[in-house]
């Protein structure tokens, strides 16, 4: 018996990739004066930081035209889905691939998040 014969592995691997829907999220909640002066202070102090790391990110950067039409296609309602194969991650928003560099700008500004890469 050859011993490439006894070396076979019996691992199946699945040909079909996984496929994951990725929702858009709300990056950061807006608190009103009201609001925050009725927290307590560690809340609002934490929220008041948010608030501004958003401010910051969403003003002094910008975002890509790509990016920003992915952005308004789903808040129309279409959904980005995320397609793990063997050793790579793609992206597809209406059946069309989206490069994964447009999908990181809305990352980092909080608009989605992405799962185990």
């Amino acid at each position: 018996m050859r011993y490439s014969s006894k070396r076979k592995q019996d691992v199946t691997v699945s040909k079909t990739p996984i496929e994951v829907a990725i929702p858009l999220q709300e990056p950061v909640k807006i608190y009103t004066a009201k609001e925050l002066a009725a927290m307590p202070l560690s809340k609002m102090n934490e929220a008041i930081a948010a608030q501004e790391a958003y401010f910051i990110i969403e003003h002094t950067t910008q975002m890509g035209g790509a990016a920003v039409a992915i952005r308004h296609a789903m808040q129309d309602g279409a959904v980005l889905i995320q397609v793990k194969e063997k050793s790579r991650t793609r992206y597809k928003l209406n059946n069309e691939f989206v490069e994964p560099r447009i999908v990181r700008q809305l990352e980092k500004r909080g608009l989605v998040k992405l799962g185990g890469k």
